[in-house]
């Protein structure tokens, strides 16, 4: 790593339906279908910690019971989490999300897994890498059509927008 800069690159890896897709990478059946995953409390069939794109696409979200969600899309598939001695067995996506981070770890830099589904890439020494195979410096700042598939944090002169949980992000995304 170039030691002139105090500037770090860190990525977070958010894993959008992490939990529907340890069930669909379980059971491929349900693969491409309507899928949540329920708590292990049955109650009004559980409450719903997790919605694949397919349920989400009619409506079902995570604040709703597996119950609301049968109604609103007859046709979903609810995966309950295990339970071990009366509590939730979070195991397999445990399993799952190291799965992930030993991938992740393939890449180089480091990483800290901030929850089952997230983990922070620290990137700058892969960035460095990349820099100096470029005419960029790390100082430059990229054009927007370089991050048209990006969601980036703190690049100037970019909107914000609220997302669906209120958060503030920006609309563009890295692409290589």
């Amino acid at each position: 790593m170039n030691q002139h800069h105090k500037k770090r690159v860190v990525v977070l890896i958010d894993m959008d339906c992490f939990y529907v897709q340890v069930e669909q990478r379980r059971d491929p059946l349900i693969r491409g279908k309507p899928c949540a995953v329920v708590q292990y409390n049955a109650w009004k069939g559980g409450g719903i910690i997790a919605v694949g794109y397919e349920a989400r696409a009619v409506g079902v979200s995570r604040n709703m019971r597996g119950d609301e969600a049968k109604q609103k899309c007859p046709e979903i598939h609810l995966c309950r989490v295990p339970t071990a001695n009366g509590k939730a067995d979070l195991t397999r996506y445990r399993d799952a999300s190291a799965e992930v981070i030993k991938v992740l770890l393939q890449f180089g830099g480091l990483v800290e897994r901030a929850s089952i589904d997230e983990a922070y890439v620290d990137v700058t020494e892969t960035i460095d890498k990349i820099l100096e195979k470029s005419s960029r410096t790390f100082d430059s700042v990229p054009k927007m059509d370089d991050l048209q598939f990006t969601h980036v944090v703190g690049y100037p002169g970019v909107e914000t927008c609220d997302d669906s949980t209120g958060n503030q992000m920006l609309l563009t995304t890295f692409t290589s």
